[in-house]
């Protein structure tokens, strides 16, 4: 989907969505902090994150701006962080990525991703958001206009909306208001993608072919082997 073409079709925006990025975890299998590793000469995997959903974020706003018939999207950012906090939030290149984004400390990291699952809808609800989108802060292939397809998807169908690749669903993923209790009920290391599967099996989800989301860095390799492919 080109940029900008990608809000066109909107026919009922009055919605505000917050997007969350989640990044709490320990990196203990990559053996560092991993929302530090760079990506390149340039910069690191965090920026690169929250750069593509800015960029999203931006080029919403723009295409509503330039369209009078449609009406402004009001859309927030923020990042949910946990084993890593002061190191991320006190890296001097990352100072510019975290301006205009809200930093949740989830303090209950140790109890897995669900946590981070629980601070994201907390978010939303503090923000009376109307919809959730869940984004993984290591899946690098990601960029703004895929996070855009699935934006413009979920509002021309107003269903929950999710990334489909390796034969299954996934993050990124936009929740409508109705999933944020059954989101907040996850428990342990378990994600999103639980609310995601239950949701097909009843045909109340849309999802938009990505395979680059496929691509996530967990391992030292992983990361080597992706630098390598990205040449």
């Amino acid at each position: 989907m080109k940029s900008n073409q990608a809000l066109l079709s909107i026919d009922n925006p009055h919605k505000k969505l917050v997007a969350v990025i989640l990044a709490a975890g320990e990196s203990r299998r990559f053996g560092g902090i991993k929302q530090l590793a760079a990506l390149g000469a340039s910069q690191l995997m965090l920026a690169h994150t929250l750069d593509a959903v800015k960029q999203m974020q931006s080029m919403i706003h723009q295409q509503c701006a330039a369209d009078e018939s449609l009406h402004i999207i009001q859309t927030k950012i923020a990042l949910v962080l946990g084993r890593h906090q002061q190191q991320i939030t006190s890296h001097p290149s990352l100072m510019t990525p975290l301006k205009g984004v809200d930093v949740i400390h989830n303090h209950q990291w140790q109890q897995g991703l669900s946590s981070s699952v629980h601070c994201a809808v907390h978010f939303a609800q503090s923000e009376q958001a109307d919809a959730l989108m869940l984004v993984l802060a290591d899946q690098v292939a990601v960029k703004s206009d895929d996070y855009l397809a699935i934006w413009q998807t979920f509002i021309d169908k107003k269903q929950t909306t999710c990334a489909f690749y390796q034969q299954d669903v996934g993050v990124p993923a936009i929740f409508l208001k109705d999933d944020f209790k059954p989101l907040l009920a996850l428990t342990g290391d378990v994600g999103a993608k639980k609310i995601l599967r239950s949701k097909q099996q009843t045909n109340r989800l849309v999802c938009v072919d990505l395979p680059q989301a496929s691509i996530d860095i967990d391992t030292q390799a992983d990361l080597t082997m992706w630098l390598a492919n990205k040449e």
